[in-house]
């Protein structure tokens, strides 16, 4: 067997070499961490934006489903009231039809009120005016006494 001989400063080199090489391991491994916790500090606060931009994002989209919902019921409101609106000219359409109908009604009957002032008979009243006899008979003895008495 052969034996080995190894004197104290040999020893004490192979310590210092291996202490060396373990504080270059302990330096490169101190320096790797503080690396990925400032890498980890970072992406947190990348993480903490994104969720607030997240948070802002869906505050705006619950504001614009509100709106939405508002001017959806206004608009709703809005056509009903037209509907509305849409019939009431309807009926007052027809109501100006009956008011011109009666309007041409009267034009006819002040004809007629003047053909009587002017000695018109019942018969000529019939045929100018188209009446009936009785309204005839009946202008002539309401509006053709006026014209005696005038």
């Amino acid at each position: 067997m052969t034996r080995i001989q190894i004197n104290s400063m040999e020893i004490t080199s192979l310590i210092f070499g291996i202490a060396a090489v373990l504080l270059i391991l302990f330096l490169y491994l101190a320096f790797y961490v503080n690396g990925l916790r400032k890498s980890l500090h970072n992406s947190d606060s990348e993480l903490k934006q994104i969720k607030q931009f997240v948070t802002l994002q869906q505050k705006q989209l619950k504001e614009l489903s509100h709106e939405l919902q508002t001017m959806t019921n206004a608009a709703y409101g809005v056509g009903k009231r037209i509907n509305q609106l849409a019939g009431q000219i309807r009926e007052l359409d027809d109501r100006q039809e009956e008011f011109d109908l009666k309007d041409q009604g009267s034009h006819s009957m002040q004809q007629a009120i003047a053909l009587v002032h002017k000695g018109a008979t019942v018969d000529e009243l019939i045929e100018n005016c188209e009446m009936s006899q009785g309204e005839a008979e009946l202008l002539i003895m309401v509006h053709g006494q006026q014209s005696d008495a005038e």
